[in-house]
C-alpha cells in the first residue's frame, strides 16, 4: 500500500524573487497587501486526486498571499485538517474516488465548523448532488481563481456578519 504524501507550500516561496512580504508584514512590493484574514482566508487546504491540479490550485492560492497545503484524496486531506489548526478553508475536488469532496465538505462542517469551503468540479451528478442536503459554493472547471477567491470572501465576510 502506497503511503499518503502531501505537500505544504510557503506562501513566501511560490514565486521567484521577493514578491511575497517577510513574515510579519502586510504589503507586497508591488503596493498591494496580503489579504486581511478578517475577510479572506490565510490558509487553504487545497484537495484533488489530480496532483497537477491540486499543486496548480495550491500556486494560484500562493501567488493571491495565501498560504496552501495539498492533499489527494478526502481521507489525507481530514488527517492534514487534524494537525494544522491553522487551516481556515477547504477547496476541494467533488468528484474523487473512495470519499468524494461533498462527503468530505460534510464531515468538515461537522467536525471544523468554522474552516469554509468552496467545492470545485468538471462535472457532478445530479444523483450526487441532491443524496446532499448542505449546499456549498461551487465553481466549474476550468475556474478563475479570483471567481475562488470572491467565493471565500463572501462566506468570511457572512461570518463576521453573523
Amino acid at each position: 500500500m502506497k503511503a499518503a504524501m502531501h505537500t505544504s507550500i510557503d506562501y513566501r516561496q511560490c514565486a521567484a524573487g521577493p514578491r511575497f512580504p517577510p513574515p510579519g508584514s502586510s504589503a507586497l512590493p508591488d503596493g498591494g497587501t496580503v489579504p486581511s484574514s478578517a475577510s479572506t482566508p490565510r490558509k487553504v487546504l487545497v484537495v484533488d486526486d489530480e496532483p497537477d491540479l491540486a499543486d496548480l490550485a495550491g500556486a494560484l492560492f500562493c501567488g493571491h498571499g495565501l498560504d496552501a497545503r495539498i492533499a489527494h484524496s478526502a481521507q489525507e486531506a481530514l488527517a492534514i485538517l487534524g494537525t494544522d489548526p491553522e487551516i481556515d478553508a477547504v477547496f476541494s475536488d467533488v468528484m474523487m474516488p473512495g470519499m468524494n469532496g461533498l462527503q468530505l465538505a460534510e464531515t468538515v462542517r461537522h467536525l471544523y465548523p468554522k474552516v469554509h469551503i468552496v467545492l470545485t468540479t468538471g462535472f457532478i451528478s445530479p444523483v450526487l448532488a441532491e443524496t446532499h442536503s448542505q449546499h456549498y459554493p461551487c465553481v466549474a472547471k476550468p475556474y478563475r481563481i479570483e471567481t475562488v477567491l470572491a467565493l471565500f470572501r463572501s462566506r468570511f465576510r457572512g461570518q463576521a456578519d453573523s
